[in-house]
C-alpha cells in the first residue's frame, strides 16, 4: 500500500451515494475524503476556500471525484442554474491545471467521456466497477498517471450503448437514485445471462442429461430476457435518461410482449407503485437534512454519534433498506414467504450497514500492546444474536410496510385497510419507515458501546464532543442501562397491554415518539414474572381506581357538607349573637 495520503474532492448529485462512498473509503488509510459537493458551484467554492494563490502548486486536494451528473446551483441573483459536469471539467482545469479529475459516473455514453477527456480528465471508472480496480484507479489517478481501464469497454459496446444523452436539466437525488437502481438491476440480469449462456455453450450436447440442462437453461434464458424486457417497460418509461436496448437484449417472442401488455392493460388504473416508493423515500431524504436531535425524553444509541456521523449512518441504512427490497422485487418473492424471511431480511440490512459504515477492514489497537489490532466489524458483528432480540425483533410494522411497497397491498391502520398512495398510508408508510432506520441504528451503535466504548480513536471520530470524557461515556452507558430495564419489565408489558407501538419519528424538527394502536393479543398472551405482573397491576388499577375515585369523592362532599352546613353555620350563629351582643351594650351605654 501507498504510504502517501490522498486527499479527495468528491463531486456528485446523489448524496446517498457520496454517504455510501465516504463510509467505503475509511478503510483504506492512504485515502481521505476532505471535501464533497453537490454541484458545480459547491465544489469551486470548496477548492477556493482552501487553497490560496501562494499555495496553487501545492493544493489540499490530490484528486477530484467526479460525476457528470449534478444538482442544481444557485446564482448570485437568486435563480437557480445549472452547470453540468463538462462544464465544471473545463473550469477546473482551467483555474486548477495540475489537479488530477476521477470521471466515477454510471453514464456509458463514449461521446461524452471523449468530450470529458477532450476537457481533461485524468480517469475514468463506471459506477459498479470492481471495487479493487476502483481503488487502483482512484490511487494511480491521484499520483499523476492517466487510468482509462474502461474507455475500451465503451468503444467496443458504443453501438449498444445503454444511456445516449445527458439531460439538459438537472436531476433531482431521488431520480438519480432510481435511476441507479435501475442500472444496478440491468446489470444483474445481465450478469445471470452471460453465466447461463456460458454454462449452456460449455454444456456437451452428446449426452441425454446435457441435453436436458441445455432445455433448463435456455429457459432460464428465455425469463431472463423477459424480465429484463418488463424493467424496461415498468420502470425505464420514468426515467430521465433514455433508454436503449442493449447488446443483452434480444427479440422478446410476441408471446411475451402480448402477455406484459395485459398485464399492464389491467394495473393501468392502478397507482404506480414504485412512484409511490420514491417519493417515500425522496420525503425520508428531506427529514435526514434537518435536525435530528433527540426530542423523544429518552436515551438513544445514536445519541452519542456527532451530528454528521448520525446523518450519514442513517442514509447508509436507508440505502440497503432499498436495495433489500429491489432484491425482494426481482427474486419475487410471494407474500406468503414475506413475513418468514422478515427476521433474516432486517438480519442482513444491520450487517451490511455495520460493514458499509465502519469499513470492512477498520482495526484498533484494543490492547496495551499496539502490536495487536482487531478488526472492528468482525467484533460487532459477533453480537448479532443479542442485536436481533433486543433491537431487530422489536421493530414493529415491518410485513406491513413491505408487503404494500412489494404487493401493493393496502396498509392496515386501526385495524382498517387504507388505499395505496392515499395521505394516511403515506403517512403511516413513513412512521414505520423512519422508526425502522432509527431503530436499525440504535442497534449498529450498541455493540460499539458495549466493546469499544473508551477507545480514544472512536471517540474522536464517532462521539460529539461533550460525551468525551471518560466519565460522561460511562454516564450514557448507564442512561441506557437504565432504559433497558424499564422498557423490559415496565413499557414493553405495559405498551402489550394497552394495544400500543411507540415508534421513533423523523420530525422537524429532531427525533420524537408517537404512539400507534396494534392488537397486541398474542405477544399478551406470552408474558410471564415480571412482565405479567405489571399487567396484573395496571389491571388491578384500572379496577379499583373507579370506584375508590367515587369513595373519595363521596367522602371529600361530606367533609365539605359537615365544614359548610354544619360547622360553618355554627360558627355564623355564634358570631352573629357577639355582634348582636356587642350592639346592645353599645345602644345601652349610649342611653346611659
Amino acid at each position: 500500500m501507498n504510504d502517501e495520503l490522498y486527499k479527495l474532492l468528491l463531486i456528485d448529485g446523489d448524496r446517498i451515494f457520496r454517504m455510501g462512498m465516504r463510509s467505503w473509503l475509511v478503510q483504506f488509510s492512504d485515502l481521505e475524503i476532505v471535501g464533497e459537493a453537490d454541484n458545480a458551484e459547491e465544489a469551486l467554492a470548496f477548492l477556493q476556500g482552501t487553497t490560496g494563490e501562494e499555495a496553487l502548486n501545492k493544493p489540499d486536494v490530490d484528486l477530484v471525484i467526479l460525476d457528470l451528473q449534478l444538482g442544481a446551483m444557485n446564482s448570485k441573483s437568486g435563480k437557480s442554474k445549472y452547470l453540468s459536469g463538462l462544464d465544471l471539467c473545463q473550469e477546473l482545469k482551467s483555474q486548477y491545471p495540475d489537479l488530477p479529475i476521477l470521471l466515477l459516473s454510471s453514464l456509458q455514453s463514449s461521446e461524452l467521456v471523449e468530450t470529458a477527456l477532450r476537457n481533461g480528465i485524468d480517469g475514468f471508472c463506471l459506477k459498479g466497477t470492481n471495487p479493487e480496480e476502483l481503488i487502483r484507479a482512484i490511487r494511480q489517478t491521484a499520483s499523476g498517471n492517466p487510468y482509462l481501464g474502461d474507455i475500451h469497454t465503451l468503444e467496443v459496446n458504443q453501438p449498444d450503448r445503454t444511456i445516449t444523452d445527458l439531460p439538459d436539466e438537472p436531476v433531482s437525488v431521488v431520480a438519480i437514485l432510481k435511476h441507479n437502481f435501475y442500472l444496478s438491476g440491468l446489470r444483474r440480469i445481465d450478469n445471470m445471462l452471460d453465466e447461463v449462456q456460458k454454462n449452456l455453450n460449455n454444456s456437451d450436447r452428446s449426452h441425454l442429461s446435457d441435453r436436458l440442462t441445455k432445455i433448463v437453461l435456455a429457459g432460464q434464458i428465455r425469463e431472463l430476457k423477459a424480465a429484463r424486457w418488463l424493467i424496461n417497460q415498468l420502470w425505464a418509461t420514468n426515467e430521465r435518461a433514455r433508454v436503449l436496448p442493449s447488446k443483452t437484449t434480444p427479440n422478446i417472442s410476441m408471446a411475451v410482449v402480448n402477455s406484459t401488455v395485459e398485464i399492464s392493460d389491467c394495473q393501468i388504473n392502478k397507482p404506480n407503485i414504485l412512484e409511490i416508493q420514491s417519493s417515500l423515500w425522496d420525503t425520508t431524504v428531506a427529514k435526514l437534512q434537518a435536525s435530528l436531535s433527540n426530542l423523544s425524553k429518552t436515551p438513544l444509541e445514536i445519541d452519542i454519534l456527532k451530528d454528521e456521523k448520525k446523518r450519514e449512518l442513517l442514509y447508509v441504512i436507508l440505502r440497503q433498506v432499498e436495495q433489500s427490497i429491489t432484491e425482494l422485487r426481482l427474486s419475487e418473492v410471494q407474500p406468503s414467504q414475506l413475513e418468514a424471511r422478515i427476521p433474516n431480511i432486517l438480519k442482513n440490512i444491520w450487517q451490511e450497514t455495520v460493514i458499509n459504515f465502519f469499513g470492512k477492514y477498520y482495526t484498533l489497537s484494543y490492547t496495551f500492546n499496539s502490536n495487536h489490532e482487531v478488526n472492528v466489524v468482525d467484533v460487532l458483528l459477533e453480537d448479532i444474536a443479542i442485536v436481533q432480540t433486543e433491537f431487530l425483533d422489536k421493530i414493529p410494522q415491518i410485513d406491513n410496510l413491505l408487503s404494500h411497497l412489494l404487493f401493493e397491498s393496502e396498509l392496515i391502520i386501526n385495524n382498517s385497510s387504507v388505499a395505496i398512495g392515499s395521505p394516511e398510508a403515506m403517512q403511516r408508510a413513513e412512521l414505520i419507515l423512519d422508526n425502522l432506520i432509527i431503530q436499525i441504528a440504535n442497534g449498529v451503535i450498541q455493540p460499539l458501546l458495549n466493546h469499544f466504548a473508551n477507545i480514544e480513536e472512536i471517540k474522536q471520530k464517532f462521539y460529539r464532543y461533550n460525551l468525551l470524557a471518560t466519565r460522561e461515556v460511562e454516564r450514557f452507558r448507564n442512561d441506557l442501562s437504565w432504559k433497558y430495564r424499564l422498557e423490559k419489565y415496565i413499557t414493553d408489558p405495559q405498551l402489550i397491554f394497552e394495544s400500543r407501538h411507540l415508534l421513533l419519528t423523523l420530525a422537524n424538527p429532531g427525533i420524537k415518539r408517537i404512539s400507534i394502536y396494534a392488537p397486541r393479543n398474542q405477544e399478551l398472551q406470552q408474558l410471564e414474572g415480571v412482565q405479567l405482573a405489571v399487567t396484573l397491576v395496571l389491571e388491578l388499577q384500572d379496577a379499583i381506581a373507579p370506584r375508590l375515585k367515587s369513595a373519595i369523592a363521596f367522602l371529600g362532599s361530606g367533609f365539605v357538607y359537615v365544614l359548610t352546613n354544619v360547622i360553618g353555620r355554627g360558627i355564623g350563629l355564634i358570631g352573629r349573637g357577639v355582634v348582636q351582643g356587642i350592639g346592645n351594650a353599645w345602644q345601652d351605654s349610649r342611653k346611659n
